[in-house]
């Protein structure tokens, strides 16, 4: 008896770090984000968006559509053989030049948003893709961890049992490994059956078919360092695309501005005519050219109101990016601060908490032996290390969604690559 209860601390320490990867070929998160990036749906409908966009800003600024009139005078009871005259006649809008400018600067304003938008978009199906990652990373590792337990509390309650036919322990502590294994395999299938519901999001996002699979995520042994939060602050400003968006809105208001002002100055309207008159055998031209008065009385308040219309507006999108930028370097700071707290209790359960608890675990085994203590305090022993192993695990997986949401604050894949 004494032999078999010490080989149980070193299977219980033993237990290994990629149990469930023995189930598939591994599958990386770089290799999963190029996928996604390659044939997501989401990402498809915004790139289309941004074509088209595009393609509306190559059309403005031009001339509008010139007007082809054709006409007959002078019919005798609507003869249309005896007019008296013949006329065609070609008129064309001329808008004052810098108007024509301002509008192709407005649609590439309009196209450049559609860019931040698509950018945008990105980076959500990153961050979405990061973190589902993460989480079947912790899945498979508590499954592992699960079907190691499952197998160990089988030797202890063997253990149990033998104990109790030789008469050294009650039926009860033999029972109460049952329970526990009951529970082992329950907590297996709820593990189970939440990998397969983060699989099924991951494939969703991949748009990959219902009857393809997915392998065993991997991570580092180590959790990575940091950047300081200085220089993730000073980049977001740079890099976010929200942030690009917003102050793209300033100008863009602003060039709505000058547009709005510039519906004072008159255009310019040309026509040539040209005109025969088969009853009387006259033949000629005619040109024609006006102007649009905007300052008349019935449209000058119009004009006006676009213009306090406009400033106001310009007013909006400056107070809306200060507040972008303000609620961004907030968001960025509690991230930070909650993935360096999730790091450090990460480091703190590897190097300091787990090792305790796996000395704790091996002294109850000795005094359990020996009869220093009885089987409850045994089983807490062992319920600590696998709870303490799990809530490392967890520790880990929330450091590396924190990261990934500090990653799209910023608008970049991969925060180690900032300087």
């Amino acid at each position: 008896m004494r032999a078999i209860v010490l080989l149980l601390p070193a299977a219980l320490l033993a237990m290994p770090a990629h149990a469930h990867e023995a189930e598939g070929d591994t599958v990386r998160l770089d290799e999963l984000i190029e996928e996604a990036l390659d044939n997501s749906p989401e990402l498809e409908a915004a790139h289309q968006s941004m074509a088209m966009a595009n393609a509306r800003a190559e059309g403005e600024g031009t001339l509008p559509s010139p007007e082809l009139i054709v006409m007959r005078e002078g019919m005798p009871a609507f003869r249309y053989n005896q007019a008296m005259f013949n006329r065609i006649e070609l008129m064309q809008m001329i808008p004052f030049p810098t108007k024509l400018a301002k509008s192709r600067e407005i649609a590439g304003i309009a196209a450049e948003h559609a860019h931040h938008d698509h950018m945008e978009k990105v980076f959500d199906l990153l961050l979405r893709l990061k973190s589902a990652y993460a989480e079947l990373w912790y899945l498979q590792k508590s499954i592992g961890l699960n079907r190691e337990n499952a197998r160990l509390i089988a030797r202890l309650s063997e253990i149990a049992r033998t104990r109790y036919a030789s008469g050294e322990a009650g039926l009860q502590e033999a029972l109460k490994w049952d329970i526990e294994a009951e529970k082992s395999a329950n907590d297996g299938r709820s593990l189970r059956e939440r990998e397969l519901a983060v699989k099924a999001m991951i494939m969703a996002i991949l748009d990959r078919s219902d009857s393809d699979t997915l392998g065993t995520a991997i991570l580092s042994d180590t959790a990575r360092m940091l950047i300081p939060l200085a220089t993730i602050l000073s980049r977001a400003l740079e890099y976010r695309p929200m942030i690009q968006h917003d102050s793209l809105n300033v100008v863009e208001n602003k060039a709505v501005l000058d547009q709005a002002q510039q519906e004072f100055i008159p255009d310019l309207r040309i026509g040539l005519q040209y005109m025969n008159g088969p009853l009387t055998g006259f033949n000629g031209w005619t040109v024609t050219a006006a102007v649009t008065l905007p300052f008349a009385p019935w449209s000058f308040g119009a004009h006006s109101s676009r213009v306090e219309e406009s400033e106001a507006a310009v007013e909006r999108s400056e107070a809306l990016l200060a507040s972008s930028r303000a609620m961004l370097g907030q968001t960025i700071r509690e991230h930070y601060y909650r993935a360096r707290e999730e790091r450090e209790r990460y480091v703190t359960y590897q190097n300091r908490i787990l090792p305790q608890a796996e000395r704790s675990l091996q002294a109850a085994l000795g005094e359990y032996q020996t009869g220093k203590i009885d089987f409850l305090m045994l089983l807490d022993s062992y319920r600590m290390q696998v709870d303490l192993s799990m809530e490392s695990l967890m520790a880990r997986m929330e450091f590396e969604q924190d990261v990934a949401r500090l990653e799209g604050d910023v608008g970049v894949r991969d925060l180690s690559h900032l300087h």
